[in-house]
């Protein structure tokens, strides 16, 4: 692992005991990391960000989609619960809010399912009455996001040329919690992100802010959503055109429970086919080793399956299908908008005729030419 990524996982790494505030926050689905591929690799996907799992760690990389995504993933095993994601995501085709091109957005929906549970009603003398199982709760996560490219810088060395290109995005949540099928509660949520990416040296660095404001009430007490704070960089290497690696790391702060984490993976991809990832995650009490293979067949057709050890809860297993389409060059995404330049209206032939001023005295009419005579008896003759 690069020496730059493990000195920013020292960085944030910080004692256990950093969890002054735990279990304040509602809606913990949030916290669960979506898509195959970016669990495979610890969860460290703030700078890599580019599918549509975006919209979960970094609503920028919907920057970097350069086709139309649709993913579907399947989460078992975490504390019996049962997750589904489904997202679409995708080039938009104009230049942005801003005119420097790649502009993209997507859309998912979250379906969470935390098993059940079975409730014993007695009577007042302490006997049995009867007994009922429910479901022990339910959330529906619905998200949209937009983004695009700010602008880019150019660096210019002895050697190279570098140019990076700086994406923003934002994205909407709506959610809806239910608890043993009696009592409900709703809540919106924002998250915004900023992704810096550079071609020519593979390098990319990203910052997200997730789930903030918003609250859900159940019934009297009201209990905010986990906001986090995401950071990332991200490494992407190429060997002998067939071999490519992609070192990551994050770090994130919860800031209700006042909590640090940090994320550690590597994808190793080869014949742009097969992929291999392997990750870390850090400083929380159901995290550890997390591992990923993945599987792209013409191109189109993505199989990603991933494994995370999970602690106490046991390990989870997850598969995300993803079916590409219609994709669009990078050089037609990045066109800038046009400058308009302004012309005056060219009137139309009415008006013109109506705008001609006449003249104070009019020329006489010509004469008409005189008409050959004919050599027989003239027509005016009976």
């Amino acid at each position: 692992m690069p020496l730059w990524i493990s000195a920013l996982i020292l960085l944030t790494a910080r004692p256990a005991s950093a969890a002054e505030n735990p279990g304040v926050t509602a809606a913990p689905v949030l916290s669960i990391p979506m898509g195959s591929r970016a669990l495979g690799m610890g969860g460290a996907f703030t700078a890599v960000a580019s599918d549509v799992s975006a919209l979960h760690y970094n609503p920028a990389g919907l920057s970097r989609l350069n086709a139309h995504e649709l993913a579907a993933t399947f989460i078992s095993g975490l504390a019996g619960n049962n997750i589904q994601h489904f997202a679409y995501g995708g080039p938009l085709p104009f230049s942005g809010i801003s005119g420097s091109g790649y502009a993209g957005w997507g859309a998912s929906l979250l379906f969470s399912q935390s098993g059940s549970i079975e409730i014993n009603r007695t009577n007042s003398n302490g006997s049995f009455l009867s007994s009922e199982t429910r479901s022990a709760g339910s959330d529906l996560v619905a998200t949209l996001g937009y983004a695009e490219r700010a602008g880019t810088t150019s660096l210019d060395s002895k050697d190279a040329h570098y140019g990076i290109n700086h994406y923003l995005g934002a994205s909407g949540k709506f959610i809806r919690s239910t608890l043993v099928e009696q009592y409900h509660a709703s809540a919106m949520s924002a998250d915004a992100g900023y992704l810096a990416h550079s071609p020519e040296a593979g390098a990319s660095f990203g910052l997200s802010v997730l789930n903030l404001g918003g609250q859900l009430k159940y019934i009297e007490l009201a209990d905010p959503l986990p906001t986090t704070l995401r950071s990332g960089v991200a490494l992407q290497q190429s060997y002998a055109g067939s071999h490519g690696v992609t070192w990551a790391a994050d770090s994130e702060y919860l800031t209700h429970e006042r909590q640090w984490r940090a994320d550690a993976g590597v994808e190793y991809i080869w014949l742009k086919t097969y992929a291999a990832r392997l990750g870390y995650q850090f400083l929380r009490d159901n995290g550890g080793l997390t591992m990923g293979l993945g599987l792209r067949w013409r191109g189109r057709i993505f199989v990603d399956y991933a494994w995370s050890m999970g602690g106490d809860l046991g390990g989870t297993h997850r598969f995300t299908f993803t079916y590409r389409f219609g994709a669009a060059a990078p050089v037609q995404r990045s066109k800038p908008r046009r400058q308009r330049v302004w012309q005056p209206a060219r009137p139309r032939l009415q008006e013109l005729d109506d705008k001609v001023p006449e003249p104070l005295d009019s020329p006489p009419a010509p004469r008409p030419a005189p008409r050959e005579q004919s050599l027989g008896i003239p027509g005016w003759i009976y």
